[in-house]
């Protein structure tokens, strides 16, 4: 694979593919195994050192020191600060596995759950978080068509997000973050890879009309792994058996641009649901700090559109020394 290649591939991994290059990365997927068979590998390496970073932090923080002595040169290093730093050692020990044929193989598959674009179906619940599976619920949004002249990135409807609290929110505690979220039960996924690994990928477009140059503004993904259902929003850190989020920093004030976040994690033992969630954050401009903001927020034009989730089902099966790799 080419250079270019390659940073299409660490760009997605790091959410930092902007709808251009985004386009060309879905192309090339398409058109290319070699790219499919990179992607599956760099993942894999991911979730290992993710999982890893949970475990043994001390000792990705050597083999980081490692990989930065033994390959300086390489440009694609810059990926993931956690992953790259680590990969050619992780990529060597691979290699050795895959050469001699120990332990064992893995079948991979990815499953789509979720490619919403809010065309169909009820208007989001504006109740706070979901207490059941497969339905939006959050702070004030609406579902609208167009705004000024601010279009839709994927057919004819997008979320509006309004407020930063809910219907009934007791907590007197400042929130200055619009969220929608959706619960996903994940159990039929775990009980297939019966031991092995499922990562999880979530991704969002975000966009908001002009606002003031004192004002600035993120959009967010957030997933939770969850034992189970009944979560509030004082509990939710909590009650979460991992967290990750990704994040477009500092939105830009062009209409006509969305902006995409994305983020991905290792479903830890237990996960029987995974809560996903996307959110736009205010933050005070330059050296602010966030008590100097409102406890509550109004967004005046903010937008999220194209909510995409998969699982990579990775299951584990009897290896043999001579079965030809794919």
């Amino acid at each position: 694979m080419t250079q270019d290649q390659l940073d299409l591939l660490h760009g997605y991994l790091n959410g930092t593919l902007d709808e251009a290059n985004f386009a060309r990365f879905q192309s090339l997927l398409r058109d290319s195994a070699d790219s499919r068979r990179t992607l599956r590998s760099l993942s894999t390496v991911e979730a290992k050192l993710t999982q890893l970073a949970a475990i043994h932090p001390e000792t990705v923080r050597l083999l980081s020191e490692t990989a930065r002595e033994r390959v300086p040169s390489f440009r694609w290093l810059s990926w993931r600060s956690l992953t790259a730093a680590a990969a050619g050692i992780v990529f060597g020990m691979l290699c050795t596995s895959v050469v001699f044929g120990f332990g064992a193989r893995s079948v991979e598959k990815v499953v789509s759950l979720l490619q919403e674009s809010f065309e169909s179906g009820p208007a989001p619940l504006v109740t706070g978080i979901p207490q059941d599976v497969n339905l939006w619920s959050g702070d004030f949004s609406e579902v609208v068509e167009k705004y000024e002249g601010l279009k839709p990135a994927q057919g004819t409807k997008m979320i509006r997000m309004l407020r930063s609290d809910f219907k009934g929110k007791a907590s007197s505690m400042p929130n200055r973050q619009g969220d929608l979220s959706r619960v996903i039960d994940v159990r039929p996924f775990m009980r297939e890879a019966n031991g092995g690994e499922i990562v999880m990928t979530l991704s969002a477009l975000f966009n908001a009309a002009p606002f003031p140059d004192s004002q600035r503004y993120d959009g967010v993904v957030t997933l939770y792994a969850l034992g189970e259902l009944g979560s509030t929003e004082e509990s939710l850190m909590e009650d979460a058996l991992a967290i990750s989020n990704g994040s477009c920093n500092s939105m830009d004030r062009d209409p006509s641009s969305w902006q995409s976040a994305s983020t991905r994690f290792l479903l830890p033992t237990g996960t029987e649901f995974v809560m996903l969630k996307v959110s736009f954050r205010r933050w005070p401009k330059g050296s602010g700090d966030q008590p100097s903001l409102p406890d509550l927020m109004t967004f005046a034009g903010h937008f999220v559109d194209d909510v995409h989730a998969s699982v990579n089902i990775r299951k584990v099966v009897p290896n043999h020394r001579n079965e030809a790799l794919p």
